[in-house]
């Protein structure tokens, strides 16, 4: 499979979707982020609900398939693309006399929701850079719905003739519900597992918790599924395949927790934690891990986040001077700013553009000239460096920082 496939081949704000049809009932409308569709002999199961804009093409499946009405919903978690397209199944049920789907969800579902409406435009800010959203679309959810029924830990329901037991685990969030449907042999994960390294770590976002997270695909495998339904991407089928995927991203985590407690344990710092940690090679070409969406070195930065303070070891950071401060310092030394950008463009050539970008940034934070030249060339380096990157987070925050160069840029011109 392709890295594209492995993520989806739909794009974030695409409405379409592909719709795969298995054993015994079981479907699954695989666009950004998948929607698993459950038959019973009562009604349909609904295992994450898509973005807002999804819900349309959600019913529109789901009548493809059968008149019988929708009795559950279950957020497998609370973000954007898995927990908001409900609206258009419940106005689906009222239309056809139905009574309205049973909404379920793990009990901090609500919170979550709740923190969301209380900094919105933090989120849309910040999604904004992560997806790469344009200025003139919205980037976060405004519309909520909540759950109708909340659990602790674990819960369970049978709808006609099939069990569906739902499991709390720590994933991508600290909302998230794997379900388990052991007469098909069928299991939903949200995004517990999907085709890329676990976004841990995430640059914008709250804590995440990487054994925590392990525990859930070991949890998972334990219950010898024969089909996976991924957040994201395509089914996983096959109890040796499953058990080998599930196992594979919890090892991964559970060697980087690991390593990070022992370093820290024999006083190293942040930076050295940083530069050093390891990656051995089974999981750097592991298809279950590519580094296209999360990244290992930000998970080093979640573990890091967790057990550690902001302290880095060095005191004359504790109180630091301003960066334009200490720029200006370094080129009142260097005595012509053109030294410094040239021997960023050498660096650059050296393919030493990380480095040759903090040399540039000495030009920008001192607010010396030849400002727009050392601007051009910072953008000139983003650039360079997103060709590069295969994880569309770090992707995307360099491009939002061309962007952002640009609109500097423009505004100097006018």
């Amino acid at each position: 499979m392709s890295e594209d496939t492995k993520l989806g081949s739909i794009p974030l704000l695409s409405s379409q979707g592909e719709i795969k049809h298995f054993d015994h009932g079981v479907h699954m409308l695989q666009s950004w982020a998948n929607i698993c569709i459950i038959e019973t002999d009562e009604g349909m199961v609904l295992f994450d609900v898509g973005f807002e804009f999804n819900g349309p093409g959600i019913v529109e499946e789901v009548r493809a398939i059968t008149d019988k009405p929708v009795r559950y919903i279950i957020y497998g978690h609370g973000h954007a693309d898995h927990a908001f397209g409900a609206r258009a199944v419940i106005k689906d049920a009222e239309e056809r006399g139905h009574p309205p789907p049973i909404i379920v969800a793990h009990k901090n579902v609500p919170r979550r929701f709740d923190r969301y409406q209380e900094m919105f435009p933090y989120h849309e800010h910040i999604n904004r850079i992560q997806f790469g959203i344009p200025e003139e679309m919205p980037a976060f959810v405004r519309n909520y719905i909540y759950p109708d029924l909340t659990y602790q830990e674990a819960m369970s329901f049978r709808l006609g003739n099939t069990t569906f037991e739902l499991r709390h685990s720590k994933g991508e969030t600290d909302d998230a519900t794997w379900m388990w449907i052991p007469e098909r042999k069928t299991v939903c994960v949200s995004d517990l597992w999907v085709w890329s390294c676990p976004n841990i770590g995430n640059p914008f976002k709250v804590q995440r918790y990487e054994v925590e997270w392990a525990q859930g695909p070991e949890a998972v495998a334990a219950s010898s599924p024969e089909l996976l339904l991924p957040g994201h991407g395509p089914a996983l089928s096959g109890a040796d395949e499953i058990r080998d995927a599930c196992h594979t991203v919890a090892r991964a985590l559970r060697f980087l927790n690991d390593q990070v407690v022992a370093m820290l344990n024999r006083g190293k710092w942040q930076e050295e934690i940083l530069q050093g940690f390891e990656w051995p090679e089974k999981f750097a070409k592991s298809p279950y891990l590519a580094p296209i969406y999360g990244h290992p070195y930000f998970i080093v930065q979640a573990i890091l986040r967790r057990y550690h303070g902001w302290f880095d070891g060095n005191a004359s950071h504790l109180f630091p001077s301003p960066s334009r401060e200490i720029a200006g310092e370094v080129l009142s030394l260097v005595g012509d700013p053109e030294k410094v950008l040239n021997r960023a463009r050498t660096l650059a050539k050296d393919d030493q553009t990380q480095l040759a970008l903090h040399i540039v940034d000495f030009v920008i934070d001192s607010g010396a000239e030849p400002r727009t030249e050392a601007l051009d060339l910072k953008a000139q380096l983003l650039g360079n460096l997103a060709e590069q990157e295969k994880s569309l987070i770090a992707r995307n925050i360099f491009l939002g920082g061309v962007r952002q160069i640009k609109k500097i840029l423009g505004e100097q011109g006018d």
